[in-house]
């Protein structure tokens, strides 16, 4: 049995077209799970917290508080895949690799990486 290839994805509509293409070429919709990362109302918003008034300046101002998270690596959504065998995880890699997906393992990253330059 393999590990499960989890990968993210910057929009939603990537990784659902990724699955629509796993699902096409045999994977079972058991086997390709989906998890929304980032809630549109965001977690500050959609709890209430209090904050100070729009006019304030500063580190609490609304727009500082409700600010979302710049950073490059933040992804929308993850997607995991369970392959039951090598041949379909060699598949499933190259499906959502051609949608865009990121691997989120820092070292798996580099070891691939390095596989490629050999």
């Amino acid at each position: 049995m393999q590990n499960p290839i989890v990968r993210t994805f910057k929009q939603l509509s990537s990784a659902e077209q990724a699955r629509q293409e796993l699902l096409a070429a045999g994977m079972s919709a058991d086997d390709v799970k989906i998890d929304v990362l980032i809630y549109e109302t965001g977690a500050v918003q959609g709890n209430f917290t209090v904050g100070d008034t729009p006019e304030v300046k500063g580190k609490t101002a609304y727009t500082h508080t409700y600010a979302p998270t710049a950073q490059d690596d933040v992804r929308d959504c993850m997607i995991v895949v369970n392959a039951l065998d090598d041949g379909m995880a060699q598949r499933a890699e190259a499906i959502l690799e051609r949608h865009g997906a990121l691997d989120p393992d820092p070292a798996h990253r580099a070891a691939q990486a390095n596989m490629n330059r050999h």
